[in-house]
């Protein structure tokens, strides 16, 4: 009774929570970077997983639509749609730490053979590869279901009593139907579902993201050591590449802690199968580590990005209180009753490129004002 709770809240601040980062990042001044790109497909994805599992979730045994053949065919649409939007939402964060590393190291090397990959054609091709990825991962899965109709029926005395009594009489009768492997599945065929979703959807994914995210955080506590020593020990201690360190080392911690464990176990489960029960006991944690992990993107994006909190406050400003924050995510003083809208509008904007999603701001150094610094939108 307490997971349902839970679940319910997750899903449904989460769906909202990820609708709201597809309105501000489809705003003009969010579409610039191409790296937002990812962040909308992701968002949809995850609200897609959410939506879908609470109106499973909804459904329980004796509910008027659970014995109806319409439910047979939404349970076996969610059990492929799940894995695979959720597959694709994990590969989608893998790409775009991928994608990230190579602007910021083709950006600090002069002699590097990496392409330009800082712009939308990048990132649309990181995003196909993704689905692609969860895609042959899902393969097994796609073919692992099919509908059995079963026997006429009483209705059973569970459903008699309950909250769901009033939708059934003792006369009623149904038709049983249920998800079941093809005839020609085998415990082969079992195995290497369990293995390549452990090793593709799971596993891969760890590792990649803590290497390119470990890679990305050393090259930004470089870039700060290099501005340190420009501005004599004197820059600015909290920079936005330092907010931006302890945001993405948050992020591996959650990909880790939601998604790990549920690799290691699958895989195991495919090379002994009596682990299989434990699985199926672990399954509403699992649920759990999901939905924590699809919805903490919002949280993510705000605490982050301080365009992002501007983008978000100026669309959805009727229902949140007006915040005074400038360009470099600082607090101000409030003097005058201006809007936060003709505030921000009379910050000058850099004159240098943003393509790649990177923009540049003061260091904050008395002796060069000129020098600047990469800090993440």
């Amino acid at each position: 009774m307490f997971h349902n709770y839970i679940y319910v809240f997750l899903c449904v601040v989460g769906v909202f929570a990820n609708i709201s980062i597809v309105v501000v990042l489809l705003r003009p001044a969010m579409r610039k970077s191409p790296f937002n790109l990812f962040l909308v497909v992701i968002a949809v994805c995850d609200a897609s997983l959410m939506a879908t599992y609470l109106t499973y979730k909804h459904v329980e045994l004796c509910h008027p639509w659970y014995f109806s053949f319409p439910w047979a065919i939404y349970t076996k649409f969610y059990a492929i749609f799940s894995v695979f939007v959720h597959s694709c939402s994990l590969w989608l964060t893998v790409n775009m730490a991928i994608l990230r590393f190579l602007v910021l190291y083709r950006g600090s090397r002069s002699d590097t053979i990496i392409p330009q990959c800082n712009g939308f054609g990048a990132a649309f091709t990181a995003i196909i590869l993704a689905f692609a990825i969860a895609c042959i991962g899902c393969l097994p899965i796609f073919i692992r279901y099919r509908i059995i109709e079963g026997e006429v029926g009483p209705v059973p005395d569970l459903c008699l009593e309950g909250k769901y009594s009033k939708d059934w009489k003792p006369t009623d009768m149904i038709r049983f139907y249920g998800l079941s492997q093809p005839l020609w599945w085998n415990c082969d065929w079992e195995r290497i579902n369990y293995w390549m979703a452990a090793l593709i959807l799971k596993l891969i994914p760890c590792l990649l993201l803590t290497i390119f995210m470990t890679l990305l955080v050393r090259m930004l506590i470089e870039a700060r050591e290099r501005r340190s020593r420009l501005c004599g020990g004197m820059g600015n201690g909290n920079s936005q590449a330092e907010r931006t360190t302890a945001m993405l080392t948050g992020i591996v911690a959650i990909f880790l802690i939601t998604e790990l464990p549920q690799g290691v176990l699958t895989f195991a489960a495919g090379a002994n199968p009596r682990l299989t029960f434990l699985t199926l006991q672990m399954n509403n944690v699992f649920d759990l580590l999901s939905l924590i992990n699809s919805a903490v993107n919002f949280v993510l994006c705000a605490l982050m990005s301080h365009v992002f909190r501007r983008e978000f406050l100026q669309t959805f400003g009727v229902c949140c209180p007006q915040s005074s924050e400038n360009h470099s995510g600082a607090p101000i003083n409030k003097t005058s009753n201006r809007s936060i809208l003709s505030t921000f509008s009379n910050i000058a904007k850099p004159k240098s490129s943003k393509k790649n999603g990177f923009l540049p701001v003061p260091t904050n150094c008395p002796e060069d004002k000129n020098t600047v610094q990469l800090a993440m939108n």
